[in-house]
């Protein structure tokens, strides 16, 4: 069965003195002492084996990741819009997929973090506890679930565009690698030997353009690597449709697997 293991990520891009110390930082950093050993054995083997009508039929059949909250209520709680428990949401989806055996849909993935005692500590009882601490502060409960709801199913969202990239270039040759430690450590979305992936939307407020971004990017994190990672973004315009995931065209797929494989 095709998997790929924290090894795997670690013998790719933790092989230079700057990523050694990024991941021995992140190791020892009490905010991981929980992080560390789950996202260490993990295992990412359920993506592998998603066929094309799985992950479109997520997309057409999940709840509405974003409810009926609107962008204004969404965006405008400050400690929310950026917030991030200990866990970052890539390891929770990436282990609730491995978990139940599919991608779940928005109700699904709410089932886990609600009630699966992982999910509860990774994503469950922390945004719980920011929604409390801020209406003890004076915020309205209202508000504060409506920002993060809006916090979470965007980055579901995300999570469903990577899932769906990933395997329409599988369905063009391109058998790309994936795994939370990459992602959430050195920014890495997917890989396919020397090449890296990134998936970004454009947005004004974040990271639009080449040398805009609230995160270090991947070609910053893994720059000093030998032999050099070649590096490889599909890049979104904004989303226009409320709701709905927005993923990569037909066009913007097979550019990137023509790049991808050389051609």
């Amino acid at each position: 069965m095709r998997e790929t293991t924290a090894e795997d990520v670690l013998g790719r891009f933790c092989t230079s003195v700057g990523t050694r110390k990024r991941f021995e930082d992140w190791k020892a950093d009490p905010r991981r002492a929980e992080v560390a050993p789950l996202v260490l054995a993990h295992r990412t083997r359920v993506l592998y084996h998603l066929a094309e009508e799985d992950v479109e039929g997520v997309c057409r059949d999940t709840e509405h990741a974003l409810g009926t909250v609107k962008r204004a209520d969404g965006e405008s709680v400050r400690e929310i819009v950026d917030w991030h428990p200990n866990f970052a949401f890539t390891h929770t989806f990436h282990i609730c997929v491995e978990r139940i055996g599919a991608v779940p849909t928005y109700q699904q993935f709410r089932e886990f973090a609600l009630h699966d005692a992982d999910g509860q500590r990774m994503l469950g009882h922390p945004s719980k506890e920011t929604i409390r601490r801020l209406v003890d502060a004076g915020c309205p409960q209202w508000h504060a679930q409506a920002a993060m709801r809006w916090r979470i199913g965007n980055a579901y969202y995300g999570f469903l565009r990577e899932v769906y990239t990933l395997v329409q270039l599988r369905l063009r040759g391109i058998d790309l690698s994936v795994h939370p430690l990459a992602d959430a450590l050195f920014r890495v979305d997917a890989w396919i030997g020397c090449r890296a992936l990134s998936l970004r939307v454009g947005n004004r407020k974040f990271r639009e353009g080449a040398n805009a971004g609230r995160k270090s990017r991947p070609e910053q994190l893994l720059a000093d690597l030998e032999p050099p990672l070649q590096f490889d973004t599909i890049e979104l315009e904004a989303a226009t449709t409320f709701g709905q995931v927005h993923v990569p065209t037909a066009v913007h797929l097979d550019q990137a697997a023509a790049r991808l494989s050389g051609t």
